[in-house]
């Protein structure tokens, strides 16, 4: 049950087509389990194989704020995360967008 308003999944949808296309995208947190405070943000986890690298989050990082959405959006790429913060993200993960991978 995720706390965002269907324009605002518009925007996210076409931020994750434009920079990761080939990934399953995770949405976890306050806003993926419904109970989203006012100023929540929307945690996001990138589920890559190998890391995406600085300039590829950077710019996913950089689009997401030109979006204009009424909250902040963090991204986490899943292969450069530790197995403590995997078991944390997975206790509230819903998926976004499945993998675009053929």
């Amino acid at each position: 049950m995720l706390d965002i308003k269907p324009k605002d999944l518009q925007k996210i949808m076409k931020v994750l087509t434009g920079n990761v296309p080939e990934y399953e995208v995770l949405a976890y947190g306050q806003r993926a389990t419904g109970r989203a405070n006012t100023h929540a943000y929307l945690d996001l986890a990138v589920m890559s194989d190998a890391p995406l690298g600085e300039a590829r989050l950077s710019k996913l990082s950089a689009d997401f704020a030109a979006a204009s959405l009424p909250f902040r959006v963090e991204t986490v790429d899943w292969a450069a995360t530790g197995a403590s913060y995997r078991k944390e993200i997975k206790r509230t993960a819903v998926t976004l967008r499945p993998s675009g991978k053929k």
